[in-house]
């Protein structure tokens, strides 16, 4: 008789034990997954800092630069695999993205318009919004920035073929892989967050998820196979454009939570009659 309790008391003082834990074990993952993140940042920074100071002293192109260029273009390709490689570098070059970027901050809005009228909250519709759109324009200045900085020329004849001659800016790194890795990027991180992932209708997103993934893994590949840059130039364009996102996400993410955290007070404090999305 005199055993039961004692038993169930030392059951729930396990539970705890074992809860306090699974929370510190969280807490340290989270902080280990956090520290890891901010320091591969850096890392980046630093490896994008060094190449451009690199560039800046030798403007000409390297030697595997004007190999990987030969080597690409001379690559028999049939049409229907090099028309839609081509295609990717001509849907961003201006003025085009300037006709699609404002549509798919209008498309968002008008979702949240609809999620609001379904009595659901159109706060996070309207944040992302607003973050692609100005994001991408934050965006489209650091590029021009870096190319001011950087100066490297664009790849010229006769050392290979230009299939798309530019004027007007330098070549490092690529605004087109930047651009497409940012601005793609997003688009694809928040359809596959929450509630996105958990639509009834998700597998409607599918192409356009594999449109995005695949914009941003061809660009780089179509501005060599141009001659509008040098390999170098496209994977520096990628991981500018990886540094930003990262940037870009975690502010989304902040403004998300602070937002969220805030609207569910103000629910909380309103009279049950008040109550709506």
């Amino acid at each position: 008789m005199d055993s039961t309790p004692k038993l169930t008391s030392n059951q729930s003082l396990d539970s705890t034990t074992l809860a306090d834990n699974a929370k510190q074990h969280d807490a340290y993952s989270t902080h280990t997954r956090r520290n890891v993140a901010i320091t591969l940042w850096i890392i980046g920074l630093l490896a994008l800092v060094g190449t451009s100071v690199m560039v800046i002293m030798h403007p000409a192109p390297w030697p595997f630069d004007l190999q990987t260029t030969i080597t690409v273009q001379h690559l028999q390709l049939p049409s229907w695999v090099s028309t839609p490689i081509v295609w990717v570098s001509v849907l961003g070059q201006p003025p085009i993205p300037f006709y699609y970027i404002p549509a798919s901050f209008v498309l968002l809005l008008l979702i949240g318009v609809f999620v609001r009228l379904r009595g659901g909250s159109a706060m996070p519709w309207v944040v992302t919004a607003l973050f692609l759109f100005v994001g991408t324009i934050v965006q489209f200045s650091v590029w021009f920035l870096l190319i001011m900085l950087v100066g490297r020329p664009r790849p010229s004849s006769p050392l290979m073929h230009v299939y798309m001659p530019e004027v007007g800016f330098t070549t490092f790194p690529s605004g087109h892989a930047m651009h497409d890795v940012v601005f793609y990027g997003f688009l694809l991180y928040v359809s596959l967050s929450k509630p996105v992932s958990q639509w009834r209708y998700r597998w409607l997103l599918i192409p356009l998820q594999l449109y995005a993934a695949l914009s941003i893994l061809l660009v780089g590949y179509s501005r060599v196979y141009e001659g509008s840059h040098w390999i170098s130039d496209a994977l520096a364009g990628y991981l500018a454009g990886a540094l930003f996102l990262a940037l870009l996400i975690v502010l989304y993410r902040w403004t998300l939570d602070k937002l969220t955290q805030r609207r569910s007070r103000r629910l909380v404090q309103q009279p049950a009659h008040t109550r709506h999305g």
